[in-house]
């Protein structure tokens, strides 16, 4: 009807200008008077094609020529369309995703062959079925109301989904679901784009399985492991740093400082120029050892062995650190080396022994041999001798005999003991014997607490005491004796002192009295002191005071 309108409008509309242009020709002609009829008709057409022509144009040819424009115009873009609708089409049909079109009631209307492919069924199997078809019996009722929900609501819903094919294989499709709505805003169609993540699953379950279980082995290893990057962050703590260090293992990758911070401060250069060589990407393993504080203030004893860390292309990724714990280690080398320094001690205390003891030999036992022998040389000569001379020989030889006796006991008793012996109670015990074969009082006393002596201490006071001792029975001639011993808490004083007869120490000589100076001597090895007090007629007192060993 409308087309019919428009084109009455064009004939009338030209008729109408024919006749205006006709109409308007003639009235020119009238004021031209004799005029020939040729000229008369030349100006009469003239004057209509003038009027007429525009009028044609815009009321006719213009519009013809408009409508052939749009109709090229239309025919040019359908082209395109179609051109661009082929390349859809092709990319649909082609796409390596699945897709399929179904109506509203869910009903496939149309599928590619990657979906063929993916499903197993044709595309003729699958046309004018559900996507029930692939129902895998996987997923609950919740999921699939869900899922209409959100399809319902005109929204696109996507998520995974595992299918049964058609060879009744299962896999699993990432997919999304896009309704498609008609020009009155209802959904008409859905169109669902899917795509087999089988292989990507199974690679990530394989990849976490795998990371789990090198994760697993990193964290249970006893050593404490730490992985840092190239600008020292820490990537990885295992959790053994907390049983080292009684920090946490987010602690350090929270704190990147913190490992130097716990490290010894007699040990942070050493560190600290170890860690200016470790990112040298040529640099091979490098270890050293030093010391941390914990978080409770103990110190540990570190091995730290670190070494370059590449990825698969070659490139330097940081460095792998491993921290043994080695305080155990250290106290046992540390032990050893004690040991060995008291062993030290020990072969030269007893090389030491070995002197003092021949000496001994020599100087006391010799003596009392030799004292024997000249006895017995002139109780040889017994003829021109008293009855009561003999008597008196026979006795001293006794004496001799049994000092010479008390003194290998005593050495052997110190030799046998070593530290073991309470010193105390071994000098009372020696003090008791000489005064059962003497003829004067004997009292011990002691004062404070009795501490152990060194072996090598025990030893030179024996000997001291043991002469002193001696020279009271032998040659002091006197009614009683003591022994005093005090005990503080830096040194051992003793004071031995008899009523005796005494001597005049101005009238012997230190060269010449053989026992003052072998008393003297040992006491200042043992770094004490020793005094003597003496006076004829009113005994002798001897004051010795050595420090404990250290």
């Amino acid at each position: 009807m409308i087309k019919h309108s428009t084109s009455l409008k064009f004939i009338l509309l030209i008729t109408i200008g024919l006749f205006i242009s006709e109409v308007t020709s003639m009235g020119i002609i009238a004021f031209i008077p004799n005029i020939s009829y040729l000229i008369l008709s030349i100006i009469d057409a003239t004057l209509l094609i003038t009027f007429a022509t525009p009028l044609l144009y815009y009321f006719s040819l213009r519009p013809i020529l408009s409508v052939i424009s749009e109709r090229e115009a239309e025919i040019v873009q359908r082209g395109e369309m179609e051109r661009q609708l082929r390349i859809q089409t092709t990319a649909v049909e082609t796409a390596a995703n699945g897709i399929i079109i179904t109506n509203k009631d869910g009903k496939i209307l149309w599928a590619n062959q990657a979906f063929a492919q993916m499903s197993g069924y044709s595309v003729e199997e699958a046309l004018g079925k559900s996507p029930n078809i692939l129902n895998s019996g996987k997923h609950d009722s919740d999921f699939y109301k869900k899922l209409w929900e959100t399809l319902l609501a005109g929204n696109i819903w996507h998520g995974e989904m595992v299918n049964r094919r058609k060879d009744g294989q299962l896999y699993v499709g990432e997919q999304t679901i896009t309704p498609v709505f008609n020009s009155s805003g209802e959904i008409e169609n859905f169109i669902a784009i899917q795509q087999d993540v089988t292989e990507r699953r199974q690679a990530e379950t394989a990849l976490r399985a795998s990371e789990k279980k090198f994760r697993t082995l990193l964290d249970w290893t006893y050593d404490w492991e730490i992985w840092t990057n190239l600008q020292d962050q820490v990537m990885y703590n295992s959790p053994s740093c907390e049983r080292i260090t009684g920090y946490h293992p987010d602690e350090f990758i929270a704190d990147s400082g913190l490992l130097l911070k716990i490290v010894h401060p007699e040990d942070r250069d050493l560190f600290e120029a170890h860690v200016q060589k470790t990112h040298d990407d040529l640099s091979d393993s490098i270890t050293i050892e030093y010391r941390i504080l914990t978080r409770d203030g103990n110190e540990r004893w570190i091995d730290h062995t670190c070494r370059p860390i590449f990825g698969v292309d070659n490139q330097y990724l940081g460095r792998r650190v491993s921290n043994r714990d080695i305080t155990e280690r250290k106290r046992i080398e540390q032990d050893i080396a004690e040991r060995n320094a008291k062993e030290k001690v020990l072969v030269e205390t007893i090389h030491s022994m070995q002197i003092d003891i021949a000496r001994d030999l020599h100087d006391s036992i010799g003596q009392n041999i030799g004292f024997l022998r000249m006895t017995l040389d002139r109780l040889s000569d017994a003829e021109s001798r008293k009855h009561a001379d003999l008597q008196m020989e026979i006795q001293n030889m006794g004496k001799v005999a049994d000092e010479t006796y008390d003194l290998i006991r005593g050495m052997l008793a110190m030799l046998q003991s070593g530290n073991s012996v309470d010193p105390l109670s071994f000098f009372i015990r020696y003090a008791g014997h000489v005064a059962e074969r003497s003829s004067f009082e004997m009292s011990v006393l002691s004062h404070g607490n009795s501490r152990q002596l060194a072996s090598y201490q025990m030893r030179q006071l024996f000997y001291v005491f043991r002469e002193a001792l001696s020279n009271i029975e032998k040659y002091a001639k006197p009614c009683r004796a003591s022994v005093e011993f005090t005990w503080t808490e830096i040194d051992l004083s003793l004071a031995i002192s008899d009523n005796g007869q005494g001597f005049d120490i101005n009238s012997v000589q230190s060269g010449d009295h053989y026992g003052l100076k072998f008393m003297r001597d040992r006491i200042e090895r043992l770094n004490g002191t020793f005094s003597l007090d003496t006076k004829i007629g009113s005994g002798t007192s001897i004051k010795i005071s050595i420090p404990y060993e250290k």
